[in-house]
Order: C-alpha cells, then sequence, then structure tokens
C-alpha cells in the first residue's frame, strides 16, 4: 500500500491530475500477490483520488480503503469490461512478485513496477515500452518514487502534493543549467541592422509566410529599402514618429523595417480601434506620416482631419540599404 500511494502521488504530480488509475496483480486471493504466470486478465484498476488539501497519512488511508474495496468483485470478468470501455482500464501497473524480478511476459501496459522482498527489503524493477519513454525518463521517475517514498516515511503530516521530488542535481539542472541562455549581442547594431546580415546570409531563404503566399529575404529587403529611401524623402529621420495602420499582410512587416531604415520610429495602430482611441493616440503621438492600407485609410480618416495622406510610386526608389549616419 505504501508504494502504491508514494507511486499514485508520484504519478499526479507528473501528469497535473488529481484522478489517478494504476492497475495491479492479484491473484485471486484477495491481496497484491503474485501473478506467476503473467495473466494480464488478474490487473485490476485501481482509481486513486488525490483531490483536495491531503496530507501523507490521509492518502495512505484513501489507498488502504480504495485497494481493499474491489475485492469482493474480483471474479468480474475485466476483459469484457474494458472491451466495453473501448479503451485500456489502465496505462501503468504494480505488481507485487513474490517469484524473481525481470519477469519475461510482456507487459500489457506502458510502465510497470515490479516489487519483491528479498533479505528483508523490498527491491523493484520498472518495465516500459521503449517506444515511449526513454531510460533517462524512467531513471527520473524512480528517483521521483524514491523521494515520495522517503517523505512517507518522515513526515506524515506534509501534505502529499508539496512533497518536494526532484533530486539536487535534477533541481541545479533546470534551475541553474537551462536557465544559461545569456547571449552576447552587438550593442552598436539595430534590428533592421540584423536584419540585414540575415538577408546577406540566407537571400532565398523564405523570410514571411502569409495564408499562401511567401516572401524571400531578398524580396522582403528591398520593398522595405524602397519604402524607406521614400520615407527619407518625405522628412523621416531619428526621432520622427510615423503611423502604421494597416491589416495584418507582407505590408505590415515591410513598413515596421522601412520606418526603421528610415531612422524613425513607428506608432502601431490597430484599423479595428475605436475611433475616440485611434484619434487620442494620433493626438498624444503626433505622427507627421501614416501608412495605411485602405482600411487603414478608412479609419484614420474619421479619428483625424488633420492628418494628411501621400500617394507615392516606390518602383523608382532604390532598392538598397539606406545609410545614414548616428542610427544606432
Amino acid at each position: 500500500m505504501v508504494v502504491m500511494a508514494g507511486w499514485s502521488a508520484v504519478l499526479a504530480r507528473l501528469s497535473n491530475q488529481d484522478d489517478i488509475v494504476i492497475g495491479y496483480h492479484h491473484s485471486g486471493s484477495g491481496g497484491l500477490e503474485d501473478n506467476q504466470q503473467g495473466d494480464n486478465r488478474n490487473i485490476w484498476p485501481l482509481r486513486l483520488n488525490l483531490s483536495g488539501d491531503q496530507n501523507i497519512a490521509q492518502h495512505l488511508e484513501r489507498v488502504r480503503k480504495t485497494a481493499t474495496s474491489p475485492m469482493d468483485r474480483q471474479g468480474l470478468p475485466l476483459d469484457s469490461i474494458a472491451e466495453i470501455a473501448g479503451s485500456p482500464l489502465c496505462q501503468v501497473a504494480l505488481r507485487w512478485n513474490q517469484a524473481s524480478l525481470h519477469s519475461t511476459t510482456q507487459i500489457q501496459v506502458e510502465i510497470e513496477l515490479e516489487l519483491q522482498e528479498q533479505n528483508n527489503e523490498v527491491v523493484g524493477d520498472m518495465q516500459f515500452y521503449s517506444a515511449l519513454f526513454n531510460p533517462d525518463t524512467i531513471e527520473r521517475h524512480i528517483g521521483y518514487l524514491r523521494s515520495m517514498l522517503q517523505a512517507i516515511a518522515t513526515d506524515m503530516d506534509r501534505p502529499v502534493m508539496s512533497v518536494d521530488i526532484l533530486s539536487q542535481a535534477e533541481r541545479s539542472l533546470i534551475l541553474v543549467k537551462w536557465n544559461e541562455t545569456e547571449q552576447v549581442y552587438p550593442a552598436d547594431l539595430c534590428v533592421h541592422h540584423l536584419f540585414e546580415q540575415q538577408v546577406e546570409r540566407t537571400p532565398q531563404a523564405t523570410a514571411l509566410v502569409f495564408n499562401d503566399q511567401a516572401m524571400t529575404y531578398t524580396e522582403l529587403n528591398e520593398r522595405a529599402n524602397r519604402l524607406a529611401h521614400h520615407l527619407i524623402e518625405l522628412g523621416v529621420k531619428p526621432d520622427s514618429l510615423v503611423a502604421i495602420c494597416l491589416e495584418r499582410s507582407f505590408a505590415m512587416i515591410v513598413g515596421v523595417l522601412a520606418v526603421l531604415k528610415a531612422g524613425g520610429s513607428y506608432v502601431p495602430l490597430d484599423p479595428s480601434y475605436p475611433v475616440e482611441r485611434l484619434a487620442y493616440i494620433l493626438e498624444d503621438a503626433a505622427p507627421r506620416i501614416a501608412l495605411v492600407d485602405v482600411v487603414g485609410r478608412i479609419a484614420l480618416s474619421e479619428a483625424s482631419q488633420h492628418l494628411q495622406h501621400q500617394k507615392g510610386s516606390l518602383k523608382f526608389m532604390s532598392c538598397l540599404n539606406p545609410c545614414l549616419n548616428g542610427i544606432r
């Protein structure tokens, strides 16, 4: 019962569920006993509930009551029940083996914990489907079970779901090693400079995908450059604010890159915003230029009577990266 209680608590923690089903082998004599023939019809599904804020002692008592209650119904044909249910009754099982460990019988569940008493000690073995789990994962599960059993032996008043099951090594791995993600980035380059470096590395790679269309890094960069040169001609420079009011499209990304390449900063405006909100943002930010599509033009025309919209042809603009001094 102790191992069943500990393992159910570990499975609850790993699955983030408080309703756990563990199968246990019985021999028909009324206990968690040997099933030497490996007859998996003798696997009883044991449903354990870990809801609430129960402590270890309460959890043990609940497991004891749950485990003993089905014994008066052990003659029920479980194969028929499983067939009616349409799915396996359990995915993990516990076997108390009075013979030898490392049974050659094919397990019928995903994980089976097999225990045996040897020289006044309980030893165990965990069998599993290698297609679902790798050995390192199972080793960690065994470590979690060991930690849970130690807590059961030392502190019965502790809430069962608050037991620390991580080893110090694994805790260090998760909290320290996996968080060593610091990267050194060039402090003198802006986002659009990093993008331009990527264009040089992978010019024909796909940069954007929208619906069923795609755009390469070269195409995106050239379109952004043409628009950036046009913005520069319109007077955009460092500290200039440019509103962008576009529906989701390639043009939205082109506009963002173009504003950055021209040295300005963009003010994002969602065309679906209420007119009052758009008007407030425009009044507060006071952008001198707005990049819009049809929907954005209508939205901003209703929000501001003072914002000027200009049409311009970009096909004669340079497709080369703008070279602006002082932009870092």
